[in-house]
């Protein structure tokens, strides 16, 4: 963000008096709009580790089986390492249900899990992020998962929607593998033929969806309530 700040302001030079300024200069016109950052707490770090490493070893089963599935000599030996590869997966989701448990957002992740398309992994993620800090409302966790849209416009020039991308790229992952389960749900799927007839790409709606998933989650943990089963309406 500094460096942006930098650019904007036209300083070429970059030197320790010449960031020292322009912090000073920063702070003092934008103070009022920062947050104080603290770091991530254990449970945090140990939660974040977990569904990172399990990322991988998602995707290390994956490209194995794409790469190895048309080669018959090795089928047997590629059925024992997936198998092994399961079981990891679940020691994994054993331990992040244990670390929920033990920092106390359990009942968060089962809220999360309520939802229609929302798994297991999915709910442990959007509730370790809410955890990681105070969000004054859902946009703000939303920007937080990098599900939020810019537009850039100059003059006459109309800018394209874009996804700013900030943050976990695994959260944003599982929220949208979760919008291709909910999209066959009755509660949502009026949601997302909705965003389609409006002349948005399937993935497009996919992502709306996933971002109206994060905001149910994000308002079931802030408010403390249990998830009321979607009837399908004309709500968006």
């Amino acid at each position: 963000r500094l460096n942006r700040y930098r650019d904007s302001i036209g300083t070429r030079a970059k030197t320790d008096a010449g960031d020292a300024r322009l912090l000073l200069r920063y702070l003092s016109r934008e103070i009022d709009e920062l947050r104080p950052w603290s770091p991530p707490d254990k449970a945090y770090r140990q939660l974040q580790t977990l569904l990172r490493r399990r990322a991988t070893l998602v995707q290390v089963r994956v490209a194995l089986q794409q790469s190895l599935a048309g080669i018959p000599t090795l089928k047997a030996s590629l059925q024992r390492i997936v198998s092994q590869l399961k079981q990891t997966d679940q020691l994994i989701q054993k331990h992040i249900r244990q670390c929920l448990k033990e920092a106390g957002w359990e009942a968060d992740a089962k809220r999360c899990q309520a939802i229609e398309g929302v798994g297991p992994v999915t709910a442990a993620s959007l509730t370790t992020l809410f955890h990681r800090g105070s969000f004054r409302n859902s946009d703000a966790f939303i920007a937080f998962l990098g599900l939020d849209v810019r537009v850039r416009e100059s003059g006459i020039k109309s800018g394209k929607r874009r996804l700013t991308r900030q943050g976990d790229p695994e959260a944003r992952r599982l929220l949208y593998l979760a919008a291709m389960q909910a999209k066959r749900q009755p509660a949502w799927e009026d949601f997302y033929q909705r965003h389609v007839a409006r002349g948005l790409a399937p993935t497009q709606a996919l992502v709306a969806l996933a971002r109206k998933l994060a905001r149910v989650a994000f308002s079931l943990m802030q408010k403390q309530t249990d998830y009321v089963p979607r009837i399908p309406c004309a709500e968006t």
